[in-house]
């Protein structure tokens, strides 16, 4: 009988522990998707200064504001957003990856979105999808 309220007290603490974990995870998540469509939403109006200003060092490093506008300009050349679908968010290797499907009027394309531990994006990917996909 003490071993099953044992296990019983262990279980519950363990729920109770999952329970209070799941809001917060829940909020990251929100919060990263947010962060991952304020993004797009700054590159669609072409904010390049706002959008390289989030940058880690390495992504500064990596990709200038002219070479992010050139990105974006090809990018363009799908028409205007239709939708989005809603953010799909993971974490990766220590970063937080938030994947978009953008929906443009001449192709659909997944943006995605890395953020790392201080709230800086660390990554960002665009690739088109395929037919079908």
């Amino acid at each position: 009988m003490r071993l099953f309220r044992s296990f019983r007290h262990s279980a519950l603490l363990a729920l109770l522990v999952a329970c209070f974990a799941m809001p917060a995870l829940a909020a990251d998540e929100a919060e990263a998707a947010a962060t991952a469509n304020a993004i797009l939403d700054q590159l669609d109006a072409g904010d390049f200064d706002t959008v390289t200003a989030q940058f880690n060092a390495q992504m500064k490093a990596a990709l200038d504001r002219p070479q992010l506008q050139a990105v974006q300009q090809q990018i363009e050349a799908a028409g205007p957003v239709t939708s989005r679908d809603p953010a799909r968010v993971a974490e990766q290797d220590g970063y937080t990856v938030v994947m978009i499907r953008v929906h443009r009027e001449q192709a659909s394309l997944d943006a995605t979105v890395a953020i790392d531990n201080d709230g800086k994006i660390a990554g960002l990917h665009f690739a088109p999808v395929a037919a079908g996909g």
